[in-house]
C-alpha cells in the first residue's frame, strides 16, 4: 500500500509538473507581459521581495551595510526598505552611540545612506527609503514650525449662579479655537477595561445639545471673559468650555542633546498629518539635508518608494490649524460649539481615549457631527498624502508609499487611492485575508498596479518564526489581493555598540523576523523561498484583477484592529471572491456600471452588496441609485440600513427615501440575513472559479493586458482535493512559483467556454494556472480527468506528442481521452510500488554561540553531530539525541535504480518541512522543493546503480539562543520578556516522516 499512501501528496501537483519540452511561444509570450517587470523565470528587482532594514544609527559601517545589502540579493532580494531605526525614535531603548555625531541627517548618516544606495546600484537592486526616523512620521524642525502635529485640548471651569467673570480656562495653554457653555445634566466615572494595557478610566458627561452656546468674540485680550448662561431643566451645573490648539510635539525620534545646537541635536518631530504645511516640512527637510551630496541622483537612480509607516502619533483629539475652515466649507456649519463631542478618542485610536467624554441628551447630533469631523479629517489627510505623492514624483521621478489611514479616526478606503502604493501589513490586519480584502479593493479600482505588505511583523516571535508561517501570512496576502511583500525584517548583521550575537535585534526582542547571515537557513532556502515570492508577484502584479463582488463598507473611523467584516465562509467555498469599497471610492474614475457590471476596467464587480448593519452616506446612495438603473446587480441583505455618516437630517431623511424606492427594480433584490451564495446563484451570477472540493480554497483572478487569464489557489485549510471550474477557455498551462516551470496542463474537460481542473492540495500548498488566450484551447487530444488525477506530463513539442507520468493508483485501468478514445493502463504486476528510504545518516550543523558574546562577525561556532536511523522514520534532532540547538540538518540515504525495469522515472517525495529543504542526487542539486509538499521529479539525476540522496533543511536561532538569552544585549538593552515568559521552548527541528520513491511510467495519450 506504500504506493497508494504517497499517490495523494504527489498528485497535488496536479496535470503536468515539468514538462520535458517547454512550449517556446508561450514563454516567449510571457516574457514580454508587461516592461520593467523582467519575465515569471526571472522577475526584476522591484518585483522581487524587499526586506525592512533596520539601521541602528550612522556610527554602523557603510561598508557592512553595503554586505548585507549585497547578500540579502544574493538570496533573491530584490532590494530593502531603508528604516532610520534610532531605537524606534529611543521609545525602545537609549542611545547607545552619540547621535550627536550618528543621528539622521548628519553627515555621518548621509555616508551611511549613499553607501546603500550604491550597493543597490552595483547589485542591480532598488531601495525603498523611510522619510524620517522611526515609522518616517516626522523630521528635525524648528520647535515654532507651523508644520509640526496638532493637538485640541480643552479646559473647564464651573458656572455658579448662571454667570461666569474670570480668566478663560487653560488660557495661553494654546492657540484658543473656542469658548462655549453649556448645561451638565450627569457626570460619572467610568471604567473601560476592554484589556490590563488599554484600561481607560475616565468621566463620561451627559449635556444639553441645545444648550451648546459658543462665546468666543467674549474673550478678551487678556483672557478674561464674563458670561452668562440659561438655566436648563434638569441640569446639575454649567460649564464653561475653552479648546486650544496646540502643537503635539509628538517625537519621530528623541534629542540627542539637553542642550540641542541645532534642529539635528533635537531630535525630530511628528508634522502635521492633515495638511500641505506638515507634508512640506518633510520635503524640505529632505532636499536641504538628505537628498544632496549626490543621493539625490542615487536616489533617482535606484530608488523605488519614498515610504512612510503607520501614523503613530500620540493624540486624544487631532487638529490641523485650518480645520475649522475645512470643515465649514465642506458639511456647511461650524464646528466650533460641538468641539466637546471630539475629547473622547478622535485621535490616535489604538490607544485608550482621553479622561473625559461628552454626549449630548442627541444620539442623533453626536454621530453626525462627529461623522462630520472624521470626514474633514479625511480630506486633510487626503491633501498631505497627495502633496507627498506629488513631491516624489516631481522631486525624484519616484513613488509614494504609505500604510495609509488605520489608527487614524479616518475613512481608510477613502484614502487608499492618494498614494502609488498603499501598505498594509500583518500585525494590525491580524493575518486576516478579509481585513485585505478591505484594503485592496478601492486600491484595485484606483488602478494602483502595487499592494504591498509589511510581512511577518508577529510579536513574540524572534529568532523562533519559521519560513512556513511567513509563506502562510504571504499567501493569505496574496489571495486577498496583495501583490508586494516587504518582509519584517533583515538587521544590520555586524559589529555594534555593546551588541552580543548574532548581532541588532530590533524591539528588544520582541518583533520577528531579524534577517541575516546569522540564521542557519540563509544558504538553505532563502533564495528558494525569495524566488516563490517574487514568482508570485510578477503573476499578480503584472494585470488587473478581476472580483465577483463587492461588499459595501463605510467606516468613518478605521478600527485599528482590522476585524473581518464578514466573517462566514460559504462564499469562498464556493468559489466567490469579494472585496469591499467604501462610498466615498465611487468617484474615482473607474467606478461606472457598463452592461450590469460595476467597474468593468478594473474588478468588473458582477453584484454588490450592502447590509443593514452598514453605514450609509447621501452621495453613497445617489451611486446606487445610478448604478441600479443602469443595470447593476445590487442585493440588501436584511433591513434597510438606518446610519448615516451625515448631520444633515432634511438629506439623509430624503436618502432614505431614495433607498427605499430602489427596491421596485428588478436588479435590486432584499434578502434574509448572510444567504449570499444561494441568493447569487438564485439571480445568475456564478463564480468566476466554482469550487468543488473538501477543502477550504481560495483563488484570486487576474487577467493580462493581451487578454491572458492567471489564477492564483491556495489551500488554506487541510490536505484536500476536489475540482475547479474556471470561467473561461483558453490553453491552459500549469506555472511553478519555485522552479519557474511552465508546462501544459493536459488533464482537464472543457465545455460552453469553462475549463474543470481537478486538483489535490496539501495544507498551504499554492497553484498558479494560467488561460493562453492566443489561440483557442487546443483540439489537440487531452485526459479526462479521473478520480485521481495524474503524476504529471511529458510533452514534446516539437511532434506533439505527449505522455502521461503514471504510478501505481488502486482500482484505474484506463484512461478516458478527450477524443473518444480510452486507453488502457498497465496492470499492478507492471507498476513498481513506491518504498521509503531507509539507512539514513543524519548529521546536524550546530550553530553556537561563539566563545566572546560580543563577536558578532563571527557567524557561528559550528560543530558537527552524527547518528544514523535504521528505519525509513525521521523524527526530530531532539527526539534523534542529536542536538537542542540550531543548525542545519544533513539527511543521506542511497536507493538502487535499474533503467532495465519498465520504469521510466520517479519522484521522490518528503514530508512538509518548516524550513526550506533543499536536495540532491548523486551530488546534483534538485530544482527547489515547495515545503508544503516538497515532490520533486528526479529522473534526470538517476543512475543505474546506486542512487545517493541528500536533503539540507535547517532550523531557526531560537534554540541555541534559549540558553543565553538572559545574557543577550543590543546597544545595552536586554530582551523585554524573559524566554521563560516566552514560554516556547524547544523547537522540534528536522524532517518527520518518511521521505518516499515513487517509480512511474510514461504512457503515450497522443
Amino acid at each position: 500500500m506504500a504506493g497508494i499512501k504517497v499517490l495523494f501528496q504527489i498528485a497535488c501537483l496536479c496535470a503536468g509538473t515539468f514538462a520535458a519540452f517547454q512550449p517556446r511561444e508561450h514563454i516567449t509570450r510571457l516574457l514580454s507581459t508587461k516592461d520593467g517587470l523582467g519575465t515569471f523565470l526571472n522577475p526584476a528587482a522591484v518585483v522581487k521581495p524587499r526586506y525592512r532594514y533596520w539601521l541602528p544609527d550612522a556610527s554602523v559601517k557603510p561598508e557592512y551595510v553595503a554586505q548585507d545589502i549585497a547578500e540579502l540579493g544574493a538570496r533573491g532580494a530584490g532590494g530593502i526598505q531603508f528604516l532610520n531605526y534610532y531605537n524606534y525614535g529611543g521609545s525602545s531603548g537609549s542611545a547607545a552611540t552619540d547621535w550627536n555625531v550618528y543621528g539622521y541627517g548628519t553627515s555621518a548618516y548621509r555616508e551611511v545612506l549613499k553607501a546603500a544606495l550604491q550597493a543597490h546600484k552595483d547589485n542591480a537592486l532598488v531601495m525603498d527609503f523611510s522619510m524620517g526616523p522611526q515609522s518616517g512620521q516626522g523630521v528635525p524642525a524648528e520647535p515654532d514650525n507651523p508644520g509640526l502635529a496638532w493637538d485640541l485640548v480643552s479646559y473647564n471651569a464651573t458656572i455658579l449662579n448662571g454667570s461666569y467673570s474670570g480668566p478663560l480656562p487653560g488660557w495661553e495653554r494654546g492657540d484658543l479655537v473656542s469658548a462655549l457653555t453649556f448645561a451638565v445634566y450627569n457626570a460619572t466615572n467610568k471604567t473601560d477595561a476592554s484589556g490590563p494595557q488599554s484600561q481607560r478610566n475616565y468621566t463620561e458627561y451627559i449635556i444639553s445639545a441645545k444648550s451648546l452656546t459658543e462665546v468666543t468674540d467674549l474673550v478678551q485680550k487678556d483672557g478674561s471673559i464674563t458670561t452668562t448662561v440659561d438655566s436648563v431643566e434638569g441640569a446639575q451645573y454649567y460649564l464653561l468650555y475653552a479648546s486650544y490648539a496646540q502643537r503635539s510635539y509628538a517625537r519621530a525620534c528623541v534629542a540627542s542633546s539637553s542642550h540641542p545646537e541645532n534642529i539635528l541635536q533635537n531630535g525630530s518631530f511628528a508634522v502635521d498629518h492633515f495638511s500641505e504645511t506638515g507634508a512640506r516640512v518633510t520635503t524640505k527637510f529632505l532636499e536641504d539635508y538628505i537628498l544632496i551630496d549626490g543621493i539625490k541622483e542615487l536616489m533617482m537612480d535606484v530608488g523605488n518608494y519614498i515610504w512612510e509607516d503607520s501614523v503613530e502619533i500620540p493624540s486624544y483629539t487631532y487638529w490641523t490649524p485650518a480645520l475649522p475652515e475645512l470643515f465649514e466649507n465642506e458639511h456647511n456649519y461650524s464646528i466650533m460649539k460641538y468641539l466637546p463631542l471630539l475629547a473622547g478618542n478622535e485621535g490616535y485610536i489604538s490607544t485608550p481615549g482621553g479622561p473625559v467624554q461628552f454626549i449630548t441628551d442627541s444620539n442623533e447630533t453626536d454621530s453626525g457631527v462627529i461623522a462630520d469631523f472624521r470626514s474633514t479629517l479625511s480630506i486633510g489627510l487626503s491633501d498631505y498624502l497627495q502633496n507627498l505623492t506629488g513631491w516624489t514624483q516631481q522631486f525624484l521621478g519616484l513613488q509614494f508609499s504609505q500604510q495609509v489611514g488605520y489608527n487614524m479616526p479616518v475613512d481608510m478606503l477613502q484614502l487608499i487611492p492618494d498614494v502609488d502604493a498603499p501598505e498594509t501589513e500583518t500585525l494590525a490586519f491580524s493575518n486576516r485575508i478579509d481585513g485585505y480584502r478591505q484594503f485592496c479593493g478601492p486600491a484595485n479600482l484606483a488602478g494602483k498596479s502595487v499592494i504591498s505588505i509589511e510581512l511577518g511583523a508577529d510579536i513574540i516571535r524572534t529568532y523562533i518564526q519559521t519560513w512556513s508561517d511567513i509563506l502562510s501570512e504571504a499567501n493569505r496576502a496574496f489571495v486577498a489581493g496583495v501583490n508586494q511583500m516587504s518582509i519584517h525584517g533583515a538587521t544590520y548583521s555586524h559589529d555594534y555598540a555593546n551588541t552580543t550575537w548574532p548581532g541588532y535585534t530590533s524591539f528588544q526582542y520582541l518583533f520577528a523576523g531579524q534577517h541575516s547571515r546569522h540564521q542557519p537557513a540563509w544558504d538553505v532556502g532563502y533564495k528558494q523561498v525569495n524566488d516563490y515570492l517574487a514568482r508570485v508577484q510578477f503573476v499578480l502584479q503584472s494585470g488587473t484583477p478581476r472580483v465577483d463582488v463587492v461588499f459595501w463598507d463605510k467606516q468613518t473611523a478605521q478600527n485599528p484592529s482590522i476585524p473581518s467584516l464578514y466573517q462566514s465562509d460559504d462564499l469562498v467555498h464556493k468559489g466567490y471572491t469579494y472585496t469591499y469599497l467604501s462610498p466615498e471610492n465611487f468617484d474615482l474614475d473607474a467606478a461606472y456600471v457598463e452592461n450590469g457590471v460595476l467597474a468593468p476596467s478594473r474588478q468588473q464587480f458582477k453584484a454588490l452588496i450592502i447590509r443593514e448593519n452598514d453605514t450609509m452616506t447621501v452621495d453613497g446612495v445617489e451611486h446606487l441609485k445610478t448604478y441600479a438603473k443602469a443595470g447593476l446587480p445590487i442585493v440588501l441583505s436584511g433591513g434597510l440600513p438606518y446610519a448615516y455618516a451625515s448631520s444633515e437630517d432634511d438629506s439623509v431623511e430624503k436618502s432614505r427615501e431614495t433607498l427605499k424606492g430602489l427596491l421596485s427594480l428588478d436588479n435590486v433584490h432584499q434578502v434574509p440575513v448572510d444567504t449570499f451564495p444561494d441568493v447569487l446563484g438564485s439571480i445568475g451570477i456564478e463564480p468566476r472559479t466554482q469550487i468543488d472540493g473538501d477543502g477550504t480554497w481560495y483563488t484570486t483572478w487576474t487577467e493580462f493586458p493581451n487578454s491572458d487569464v492567471y489564477v492564483f489557489i491556495y489551500n488554506e485549510g487541510s490536505d484536500s482535493k476536489g475540482n475547479i471550474t474556471f470561467a473561461t477557455a483558453g490553453t491552459p498551462y500549469l506555472l511553478n512559483p519555485w522552479t519557474g516551470d511552465q508546462a501544459p496542463i493536459l488533464e482537464y474537460s472543457s465545455t460552453d467556454g469553462k475549463t474543470t481542473i481537478p486538483f489535490a492540495l496539501k495544507s498551504n500548498e499554492t497553484r498558479i494556472v494560467q488561460f493562453d488566450h492566443s489561440q483557442e484551447a487546443k483540439a489537440s487530444v487531452h485526459v479526462i480527468p479521473s478520480q485521481e488525477p495524474m503524476l504529471g506530463f511529458v510533452v514534446d513539442e516539437s511532434s506533439g506528442g505527449a505522455w502521461a507520468k503514471l504510478a501505481l493508483i488502486e482500482g484505474l485501468t484506463s484512461l478516458a481521452l478527450s477524443s473518444g478514445k480510452e486507453i488502457e493502463l498497465p496492470t499492478r504486476q507492471q507498476l513498481s510500488p513506491s518504498f521509503s528510504l531507509s539507512n539514513w545518516s543524519v548529521t546536524v550543523e550546530q550553530w553556537l554561540p561563539p566563545s566572546d558574546l560580543f563577536d558578532v562577525e563571527t557567524i557561528a561556532n559550528k560543530s558537527n553531530v552524527t547518528t544514523t536511523v535504521s528505519g525509513p522514520e525521521l523524527s526530530s534532532w531532539s527526539d534523534l539525541n542529536l542536538t537542542d540547538s540550531s543548525g542545519v540538518g544533513y539527511y543521506t540515504s542511497s536507493f538502487a535504480w535499474s533503467s532495465t525495469t519498465n520504469d521510466s522515472g520517479a519522484y521522490l517525495v518528503a514530508p512538509p518541512v518548516q524550513q526550506p529543504i533543499v536536495g540532491f542526487l548523486n551530488d546534483k542539486e534538485l530544482p527547489p522543493m515547495d515545503i508544503s509538499n516538497p515532490t520533486v521529479d528526479v529522473t534526470p539525476f538517476l543512475v543505474d546503480g546506486a542512487n545517493t540522496v541528500t536533503l539540507k533543511t535547517a532550523s531557526t536561532l531560537w534554540d541555541t539562543l534559549l540558553p543565553i538569552w538572559s545574557d543577550l544585549l543590543t546597544g545595552g538593552d536586554a530582551p523585554v520578556i524573559s524566554a521563560g515568559a516566552i514560554g516556547y521552548g524547544l523547537s522540534q527541528n528536522g524532517i518527520f516522516g518518511q521521505v518516499q520513491i515513487v517509480p512511474y511510467q510514461l504512457v503515450k495519450v497522443r
